[in-house]
């Protein structure tokens, strides 16, 4: 059964799509392999929520990209799906070096690592795209550190879900369920998260600009923990205009950081347009279902676009104020 998802699932493989274009044409001479990661693969039918069109998997991105292609690919699913995932993958794509490991991405990622050590001078590739919280600050310190003797570290394109993690503070004043504190450290890899929860508790910040303290930590480790020259955030947002999570680039090229501008400039530009025909068609299809039809769209229902849309500009994370 098809697995649908929001126009935001299709402008971010776009994202993904532009990058690894780049990517693999950056290293095309020099070097024999590329090496692309995929943490959280997924299944291969997914369709798009309102006008059920077909949209390509991260895996099916990342095989179609062939100038030239992508040498060793790793992918990781869930236990009971991996295997068909792979054997799928395999039929469509014969001869490519194909590996899906099954369980949770955080354990077999280092035996997949492992197993790649005498490829770590290839040019890597991870794409780190759970739904919420499950990628753990452990696997990014894996990827960073699997080519550290090399002159750049693997390029990681992560979801950070700063809005989903939020909704486990209590906003009453109550202390934080110890398995929900437990689930954000290992997210952040520190506990220093929750001097901003401190201070959103006490009034001192407000919940947006929690939500951008959180980024920006994140943010600020991966430079400074992990040792990434850049971090390059965007927005995420729902039909509603609600942000849902944000994907963080990171990288040590400057090429890296130079391409990946271009592609979130332009993407900052189409996401809103994006987001409102969505709205157009998800009021439409209301409509239909309550029998109402209109011959004119209402012009004052357009949503505006959201506070850092339709532009992007890179800034570093700042040294956050309680380090």
């Amino acid at each position: 059964m098809a697995r649908t998802w929001g126009f935001w699932t299709v402008g971010k493989l776009d994202i993904l799509r532009a990058y690894l274009d780049a990517f693999t044409t950056a290293t095309k001479y020099g070097v024999t392999d590329r090496i692309y990661l995929d943490l959280f693969a997924g299944g291969l039918d997914n369709r798009e929520r309102m006008t059920d069109e077909p949209i390509e998997s991260s895996a099916q991105v990342a095989l179609s990209t062939n100038d030239p292609q992508f040498s060793v690919l790793r992918f990781f699913e869930v236990e009971g799906k991996a295997q068909a995932l792979e054997s799928s993958l395999r039929k469509s794509h014969p001869g490519r070096d194909i590996k899906v490991y099954g369980g949770d991405c955080n354990e077999r990622l280092h035996e997949a690592l492992h197993a790649l050590r005498g490829k770590a001078w290839a040019p890597t590739f991870a794409f780190v795209d759970p739904n919420g919280m499950e990628a753990e600050w452990r696997t990014l310190e894996a990827l960073a550190d699997f080519r550290r003797q090399e002159r750049t570290k693997v390029e990681l394109f992560v979801l950070f879900a700063a809005p989903q993690f939020m909704r486990l503070l209590p906003r009453d004043g109550s202390e934080v369920r110890p398995e929900d504190e437990q689930k954000i450290d290992s997210l952040f890899g520190t506990d220093d998260w929750q001097h901003i929860n401190g201070a959103r508790r006490a009034g001192k910040i407000e919940p947006g600009e929690a939500r951008g303290q959180y980024l920006n930590l994140i943010r600020w480790r991966i430079e400074n923990e992990l040792g990434y020259r850049w971090t390059h955030p965007l927005s995420v947002r729902n039909v509603a205009g609600n942000e849902i999570y944000f994907m963080i680039f990171a990288t040590d090229h400057e090429a890296g950081t130079r391409i990946m501008s271009g592609i979130y400039a332009k993407a900052a530009e189409e996401f809103p347009a994006m987001r409102e025909n969505a709205r157009r068609k998800r009021n439409q299809a209301r409509d239909e279902q309550r029998g109402v039809m209109r011959m004119f769209e209402d012009e004052s229902l357009v949503a505006p676009p959201a506070h850092g849309e339709r532009f992007y500009e890179h800034e570093p994370p700042s040294r956050p104020w309680f380090l």
